[in-house]
């Protein structure tokens, strides 16, 4: 059966822009009226190789026979409206050839997929999980850990070492769901339950695909209040960790349809 592997674009395009840049340090000088950035420079025509190259690699790995490429939406994100703080320590100014190498994509014949508010994270899952939009075989790049959320084939690309394929199960899935429900991400800017870290968060949830989701919900719902907070905190921080599927997406509307158990 033919096999499509679906790329997080985002990291893809900001590792090829990154590697071709001639210089990626970045000074900032200010003065009354200008502040100046020097970014170096880099070549088009390299990154353009980079690029193909880097993905050939990817279809190469994962023994797929065509591509897509997810994107985020670089001008909004429906989580902020969760939490205003999300990813609001992310700061960083993106490589010379960021926006370049996204349209360079949209535009040479790549099957790109980019919708409203949602990040590449969530736009993959919900390719992943979804039967209409890529029929047949499917399996999930990146280098991301998060995509264990994703019920799906994942091969989780290594910056060192050797790559990892795995089969996420719906019930692996689940557990790994409830799992960044409790410790949160720093990174992504929410917290989680406060004074729950890995170990803590094993034993509240049990084995993985031990306990159905139900079950594992209302243990972190009392794991949430006996820490001194309400279920609705509970909620909110499900709903940041939550990488969308097929069902929390409203295609008519084009709405993110937020989880509820």
């Amino acid at each position: 059966m033919p096999r499509t592997v679906i790329i997080d674009g985002d990291v893809v395009v900001y590792k090829v822009a990154e590697a071709v840049a001639d210089s990626y340090e970045i000074s900032t000088t200010e003065d009354d009226d200008f502040i100046y950035r020097n970014i170096g420079w880099a070549s088009k025509e390299a990154a353009i190789d980079c690029l193909e190259k880097m993905i050939d690699k990817i279809c190469k790995d994962c023994k797929a026979d065509s591509v897509c490429i997810a994107l985020s939406d670089m001008k909004s994100n429906f989580r902020k409206t969760i939490n205003p703080n999300y990813k609001g320590n992310r700061k960083t100014i993106k490589p010379i050839l960021y926006e370049f190498l996204r349209n360079y994509m949209n535009e040479t014949g790549y099957k790109v997929y980019e919708r409203p508010n949602l990040e590449a994270d969530d736009v993959i899952g919900i390719l992943a999980t979804s039967e209409k939009i890529i029929k047949g075989d499917k399996v999930v790049w990146s280098l991301d850990k998060d995509f264990k959320t994703i019920p799906c084939k994942f091969h989780r690309a290594a910056i060192t070492g050797k790559d990892k394929s795995e089969v996420i199960t719906p019930q692996m899935a689940d557990w790994w769901f409830m799992y960044q429900t409790l410790i949160g991400d720093k990174v992504d800017g929410y917290d989680g339950c406060k004074g729950i870290g890995d170990k803590t968060a094993r034993k509240i949830l049990g084995e993985i695909g031990e306990q159905p989701l139900y079950v594992m919900w209302q243990n972190v719902i009392d794991t949430y209040k006996s820490k001194g907070y309400t279920e609705e905190d509970a909620l909110r921080n499900a709903r940041m960790a939550r990488i969308l599927r097929v069902e929390d997406y409203d295609f008519k509307k084009k709405e993110v349809k937020l989880w509820n158990l």
